[in-house]
């Protein structure tokens, strides 16, 4: 079983184009003009959204006390 994640954004990098948001195969992620948000409950920790970052503004950290 994979590790556990939560997904973090650089909000320096980012740039809002959506592009996490549409490969995240549970809707993990929305994206509006004007902000990113990350629903932890529904993220199966794939990372998907990460490699789909064309900016590189997502990486992943180890939930507390998950393994």
């Amino acid at each position: 079983m994979p590790e556990k994640i939560r997904i973090i954004v650089n909000e320096d990098r980012c740039y809002l184009c959506g592009g996490c948001a549409g490969v995240c195969p549970t809707l993990a992620i929305r994206v509006s003009s004007s902000k990113w948000e990350f629903f932890q409950d529904k993220c199966i920790s794939c990372r998907i959204c990460i490699n789909a970052c064309p900016v590189g503004a997502l990486s992943a950290e180890p939930l507390e006390g998950e393994l």
